[in-house]
């Protein structure tokens, strides 16, 4: 049986505060329309996604969400925020698949707790 993982799209700095509070682990990956390297992890972001249902994910676009990006200093794209209990865990700015892989792993290791 295939879970419905659903994914929540933010553009606001409090938006993201209020979420990352509501859910014990998150994952908030920044894209953007035009990013080649974006675009190539897709299917493996949105397979990982699929397979770690317990994680909640939320997708922040640098353009449409500008305030957030700059708020987090987001200097480069794909980048990937974990947060544990509405603080930040870890970031990723990376497209390289084995440490996409690795990053869900050990986020996923505290949806156990």
């Amino acid at each position: 049986m295939q879970s419905k993982q659903s994914i929540t799209v933010l553009t606001t700095r409090s938006e993201l505060k209020t979420h990352v509070k509501k859910h014990p682990v998150v994952i908030v990956k920044f894209k953007a329309e035009w990013c080649g390297p974006c675009k190539k992890i897709e299917p493996l972001v949105h397979n990982l996604m699929t397979q770690y249902d317990k994680i909640n994910y939320v997708v922040v676009d640098v353009d449409d969400g500008s305030n957030i990006a700059s708020y987090l200093k987001i200097r480069s794209i794909p980048t990937m925020v974990s947060y544990l209990d509405g603080d930040i865990h870890e970031i990723l700015s990376s497209s390289n698949p084995t440490d996409i892989q690795n990053f869900f792993i050990k986020t996923n290791s505290h949806t156990s707790k």
